[in-house]
């Protein structure tokens, strides 16, 4: 049988998300820890503590959720997955996961992604939403 890890794009974030791994585990804390650095400002704090809206945020979001998911899987015992895939921000954790590249490099590409797209937010203020059963007519 074959296994594949699929990995999430923004709007899986929500606050807690992480906290359970940086307090059991001393690689995902070492991971938070270099991710506060790289960024620039505390990510952690945002994560573990923040407000829905601080981590709504797309400049928050994006290298929120890329961290959770790369925290996640590399204390996942044993992971050796098949394949992988992810759904738009997805990608560069899949990209991470399989070796592609590292986690330094994608966490600095996810955090420039999140500041263009946090200004083009700023610019052109918009909202995304999920319409469910919606008749094919309508």
């Amino acid at each position: 049988m074959k296994h594949a890890i699929i990995f999430p794009g923004q709007g899986s974030q929500f606050v807690g998300m992480g906290k359970n791994h940086y307090e059991l585990s001393i690689f995902a804390k070492k991971l938070f820890e270099q991710a506060n650095e790289v960024l620039g400002f505390r990510i952690s704090d945002i994560m573990f503590g923040g407000t829905d809206e601080d981590l709504k945020q797309t400049r928050v979001t994006q290298p929120a959720v890329f961290l959770h998911s790369i925290i996640a899987y590399r204390t996942i015992e044993e992971a050796k997955p098949d394949m992988v895939a992810g759904h738009s921000l997805g990608e560069f954790s899949s990209l991470v996961a399989n070796g592609t590249l590292s986690f330094e490099d994608a966490l600095q590409l996810v955090a420039i992604r999140a500041g263009a797209m946090q200004k083009a937010c700023e610019l052109q203020p918009s909202t995304m939403a999920a319409i469910i059963n919606l008749p094919d007519k309508k």
